[in-house]
């Protein structure tokens, strides 16, 4: 009977790298996202059903089901 071997040291590199690139990438789009949010005025925020008072809770990375990216089993 054959077994899974566990991943090389490079494809655990490039997964750990990939990881890193999709984080960084998910932090400039909230980045961008908080900025137009913050720039929009009192109208258009009222018209999303938003108050500026919001802004901030809305603004937080939402809760993480998995810690630091692992997977659970």
């Amino acid at each position: 009977m054959k077994t899974a071997s566990s991943p090389s040291f490079r494809q655990r590199l490039l997964h750990a790298l990939r990881g890193w690139r999709r984080h960084a990438a998910n932090r400039r789009r909230a980045r961008a996202d908080a900025r137009q949010l913050a720039g929009m005025s009192e109208h258009d925020l009222r018209d999303l059903g938003v108050g500026r008072s919001e802004l901030p809770g809305l603004m937080q990375p939402a809760p993480s089901h998995c810690e630091h990216g692992r997977r659970s089993r």
